[in-house]
């Protein structure tokens, strides 16, 4: 598999090669892992509709959990995304580093976990392999349930940690666990060492992606009460619909909308899903051009997450954004 993906129209997946059946996780050792990805959660947004109920949704309360939502959506769709999975434009180490951190405060996993799952999607796209395929074992399959045939999600941080003094030599490894095959998807990424020690500190950056609105909460209301509903709206209720409409585009993109582009896969173009992603939900595109930096290849749809690539590029933050030729647009549309 190509670590990188070009900016030619997606080759058609292929079985050729065998896939190994992952290792399982024990009966009780799923139901935990249920309840930490998805209970915890839930529990979190039940808590901001039981508040909401109560004493309704201040504008700062609001201004929270927009505010908290877009940063930490621009970490996973224009850093993790499309930066740290596909490479699709060069940035600063300094801008690196905040999309790391802004992705990470999503709480999905790390930087490089995130990417390594990602490749793989790529890779097996809608056949045996696919993480997530809504195809192979249906809607909410690919919605809540995937990551429990993925025991390497537990297990990648400590790889990383084993190859503490040298990441790169994961590449090298003859052990063919799931957590090494999923990063050996990665060889670009191992061999920044700095990188990974920023990769390696996820847990903090996950926390501050609740402290830092809990804090504006009490600095601005001087309460301890606003501190709690900035822990509530920007921290909870922010963590799960982040949560949910990520993960919706396993689901709802390979599943709802219109196939226009010539993937030779399952996936949909959806316009709600690309205002709630910032531009993941163009998934017919984005799937099509995997390595291009922008999905919006007609004039009425909206991809925030590339205007915002282009308005950095203005500044000169990031730079070498790649997109696919009009030539080669036109070749990958079904509809024209």
């Amino acid at each position: 598999m190509s670590a990188l993906p070009s900016l030619s129209p997606a080759p058609t997946p292929t079985t050729s090669e065998p896939t190994q059946t992952p290792e399982q996780l024990s009966g009780a050792r799923r139901s935990l892992v249920l309840f930490v990805v998805q209970g915890i959660p839930l529990l979190g947004f039940c808590a901001g509709v039981w508040l909401f109920l109560r004493e309704g949704i201040s504008g700062w309360d609001l201004g929270l959990l927009v505010g908290m939502y877009l940063l930490t959506m621009v970490g996973i769709e224009v850093g993790f995304h499309r930066y740290f999975a596909h490479r699709t434009f060069e940035t600063t180490r300094p801008l690196r580093a905040l999309f790391l951190i802004l992705g990470s405060m999503a709480g999905q996993g790390s930087a490089l976990l995130w990417s390594a799952v990602h490749r793989t999607h790529h890779a097996h796209t809608d056949q045996p392999g696919d993480p997530h395929s809504p195809l192979l074992r249906g809607f909410f399959w690919a919605q809540f349930l995937w990551y429990l045939e993925m025991p390497a999600i537990g297990r990648f941080g400590r790889l990383l940690d084993r190859y503490r003094a040298s990441p790169a030599d994961i590449l090298a490894s003859r052990e063919d666990d799931q957590a090494h095959r999923i990063a050996r998807t990665l060889p670009d990424l191992l061999r920044d060492e700095p990188l990974v020690r920023l990769n390696q500190r996820y847990g903090t950056w996950m926390l501050l992606g609740f402290v830092l609105p809990t804090l504006a909460g009490g600095l601005v209301t001087g309460t301890w009460a606003g501190a709690l509903r900035g822990l509530v709206w920007g921290g909870l209720v922010r963590y799960y619909l982040v949560q949910q409409v990520t993960f919706a585009i396993n689901s709802v993109g390979h599943t709802v909308g219109v196939h226009s582009m010539n993937s030779r896969d399952t996936s949909r173009n959806n316009v709600v899903m690309a205002l709630l992603t910032l531009g993941s939900g163009w998934h017919n595109n984005h799937h099509a051009f995997p390595g291009s930096a922008r999905v919006d290849f007609r004039w009425w749809q909206v991809d925030l997450g590339g205007l915002l690539l282009r308005l950095l590029a203005r500044l000169g933050l990031v730079w070498d954004l790649r997109e696919p030729s009009p030539d080669a647009l036109l070749a990958a549309r079904i509809d024209r």
